[in-house]
C-alpha cells in the first residue's frame, strides 16, 4: 500500500542521512519503525477502579526507575555520586 506523509524537512534530512549511513533505503527505514511499533505489546491498563495517592500524582511515572543502582552510592546522596552509581549499575548490568 502506498501512503503519503508529511514529515518536517530538518526530520526526513536526518532520516535520510542516517539511512544512507548505514545502507538502506528510507523505505526500509520506515517499515522497519512502523512494524516495531505494531508488534510492540499493548500497555497495561489500569482498572477503572485504581485511585492513586496526591502524593502519586504529583509524582512523574519514571520517577524511581533507576532506584535499584542508587544503592552503589554509599550512603553519599549529591548528584554526582548517584549519578556514578547509576553509571556502575547499568555497566554491570550490561557487563561493559
Amino acid at each position: 500500500m502506498k501512503a503519503t506523509i508529511d514529515i518536517p524537512d530538518d526530520i526526513y534530512r536526518k532520516v535520510k542521512a542516517k539511512s544512507a549511513l548505514e545502507g538502506r533505503a528510507v523505505r526500509e527505514v520506515a517499515i522497519g519503525l512502523f512494524q516495531d511499533w505494531v508488534e510492540k505489546p499493548e500497555v497495561a491498563k489500569a482498572p477503572d477502579n485504581f485511585r492513586r495517592t496526591k502524593a502519586e500524582e504529583s509524582t512523574p511515572a519514571w520517577f524511581g526507575c533507576l532506584n535499584k543502582y542508587a544503592k552503589n552510592a554509599k550512603g553519599r546522596h549529591d548528584m554526582e555520586s548517584i549519578r556514578k552509581s547509576i553509571a556502575r549499575g547499568i555497566a554491570q548490568d550490561r557487563k561493559l
